[in-house]
């Protein structure tokens, strides 16, 4: 069906539709929506805001369609913007799969010193591991070919279970057969409001204090609501659920517009996606931390695995430090 729907069309027409987009573009395009402005999407991306406004705005003229609009200096994505993002993330996600299973496939077919781990990461909430962190993994392991990719803590255990990769940084343990898990340290959740909310006024925030009060639903629901809705419920509190997309310009509007609060990961790039937001601990009589672990498949027979598992080790150490 596809190969005759395929020779009806002449061949211009053909390879035009293959060149109207290109990764890159989608990547930028994704990535703006996601930070809500062209300088931190070009931080995130490491090219200049330039390249990126340019590269949206080739975008928008090669699908004829708008798809973004500024307001200052913030960068909103229109109605079909929106939807546009989403499955363009998708697709972004489902390269970023194939590449990593051809990776996977090429450490059985060339010399031992490759590894592949999936990190889980939050760009709207924040992240206790970040790329920069894997520097100094290079130095001390000359020899080892490390890849990361970064994803949702669900994908992490998803790509571990199908064998894409070899191991993952993922939120909480897993008592899925077959695979086992590593702590690596548990880090303290905090609330974030807006800084005129009624909370923000309170030096912590206790459980109570949440009754009746729009709380954005965790990203991590296999693990992390959980534990915070069992938190609230021993303290007789209902937690009020509200879904949001994982763009920051939402969570901005629900920060803000909503005066709703989101459990939060004391990462210090929070402060620079939500400036006017303050970020509360939670009172030591409520306290609650989520661990991060390791998780590989039983019986994973690549040597350099126990390379890995030290260095993060080494680093969580670091992190807790710095988290005290």
């Amino acid at each position: 069906m596809i190969n005759c729907l395929t020779r009806r069309l002449p061949r211009a027409s053909l390879t035009e539709r293959v060149n109207v987009v290109n990764i890159s573009q989608l990547e930028y395009f994704v990535t703006t929506v996601q930070y809500g402005s062209f300088t931190m999407a070009a931080k995130e991306l490491f090219v200049t805001p330039q390249a990126v406004s340019k590269s949206v705005g080739d975008l928008e003229r090669e699908l004829h369609v708008q798809l973004c609009e500024k307001s200052g200096r913030c960068v909103k994505p229109t109605e079909f913007g929106r939807m546009f993002a989403a499955r363009a993330s998708e697709a972004l996600s489902c390269l970023v799969d194939l590449e990593t299973l051809a990776k996977h496939q090429e450490r059985f077919e060339s010399d031992e010193g490759r590894i592949s781990l999936a990190v889980a990461c939050s760009p709207c909430r924040g992240n206790v591991i970040h790329a920069s962190d894997f520097d100094g993994f290079a130095k001390s392991n000359p020899r080892i070919t490390l890849t990361t990719t970064y994803t949702s803590s669900g994908a992490c255990l998803g790509a571990v279970e199908e064998g894409v990769v070899d191991a993952a940084v993922m939120v909480g343990r897993t008592s899925k057969p077959g695979i086992s898990s590593v702590k690596l340290l548990a880090y303290p959740l905090h609330v974030a409001m807006a800084a005129s909310h009624p909370l923000a006024s309170n030096a912590t925030i206790r459980v109570t204090d949440l009754e009746g009060v729009p709380l954005a639903a965790p990203e991590d629901l296999r693990y992390c609501r959980s534990v915070i809705t069992d938190h609230l419920r021993a303290r007789n509190v209902e937690p009020h659920y509200v879904s949001l997309e994982p763009f920051v310009d939402r969570h901005r509007a629900f920060l803000h517009g909503e005066r709703g609060v989101v459990f939060m990961v004391p990462d210090p790039a929070i402060d620079v996606l939500y400036p006017s937001v303050v970020l509360r601990p939670v009172h030591q009589d409520d306290f609650m931390s989520i661990p991060l672990c390791l998780a590989y498949a039983d019986g994973v027979e690549n040597p350099v695995l126990p390379h890995v598992e030290r260095y993060l080790l080494a680093t969580a150490a670091r992190i807790r430090r710095e988290l005290r």
